[in-house]
């Protein structure tokens, strides 16, 4: 299964290749390049505990899917609920989003306050939610759409990107809302004003397989015949002390 983006207009494809979406792997926060991976011997002989980058959860999570770096800085700031914001690459590039020449490519728009009414989202007043215009389309093969999430494990705090779930096989066209968190003025040392670097991870793009199977959700009694199945899932995870690769591997074959 592939993932193919697009420019969508010839004027962005620079853009494609300044700032290239990679693997997630690729694009690993520095919490968890740094963060020691406590080896068996140790867990056991020292009693030492496992951090956050050894729990198969948040593993699979920040290891998996594709990161959409940013396409240009930004620069946003937030005086007293009303957002300004500026994108430099903006003034390199006129084009209206029919590709008509002498206009700007709208880089930042807004969902007014109408259409998140009741959403208790962090929103701006009298504004709504500001939105980044994507420069790029995605594509998947019949049956495969794209779920985009904010790259929560990168720690970005000041904004958080919305998460949304895309029919990317037949519509290609994406756009991405985002809200300010309210603690903007603790984190960078502008107090209102925050900035996202060219190349910095912007959104994550999971694929997944569509399905017109509705899910039954079944809520089941205590069943002994279950629970020795899981416990035998426990003797083996324990008999290999918690090495969920290995564990992990033995099981999918």
């Amino acid at each position: 299964m592939k993932v193919d983006i697009y420019p969508v207009y010839k004027e962005f494809q620079y853009l494609l290749e300044l700032y290239p979406p990679k693997q997630a792997n690729k694009f690993l926060p520095d919490w968890y390049k740094n963060q020691k991976i406590v080896p068996i011997e140790q867990r056991v002989f020292d009693d030492k505990i496992m951090g956050a980058k050894q729990c198969p959860a948040i593993q699979e999570d920040i290891t998996n899917g594709i990161i959409i770096p940013a396409w240009s800085d930004v620069f946003l700031s937030l005086k007293e609920g009303v957002p300004t914001w500026t994108v430099p690459i903006g003034n390199s590039i006129e084009l209206d989003m029919y590709g008509s020449k002498g206009k700007k490519f709208p880089w930042i728009e807004k969902h007014p306050d109408v259409q998140i009414e009741g959403m208790n989202l962090h929103s701006t007043n009298g504004y709504g939610l500001l939105k980044f215009s994507s420069p790029y389309f995605f594509k998947t093969p019949p049956g495969y759409g794209i779920h985009f999430t904010d790259p929560f494990y990168h720690h970005r705090r000041s904004i958080k990107v919305l998460p949304g779930t895309v029919d990317t096989d037949i519509w290609h066209e994406v756009n991405f809302p985002f809200e300010f968190l309210y603690d903007i003025k603790k984190e960078d040392n502008f107090n209102d004003r925050y900035v996202i670097k060219a190349g910095d991870p912007l959104l994550m793009l999971t694929p997944y397989k569509k399905s017109n199977e509705k899910i039954a959700l079944n809520i089941n009694n205590y069943d002994e015949k279950f629970i020795a199945e899981r416990d035998k899932q426990t003797i083996e995870y324990y008999s290999m002390t918690h090495d969920w690769k290995k564990y992990k591997d033995n099981n999918s074959k």
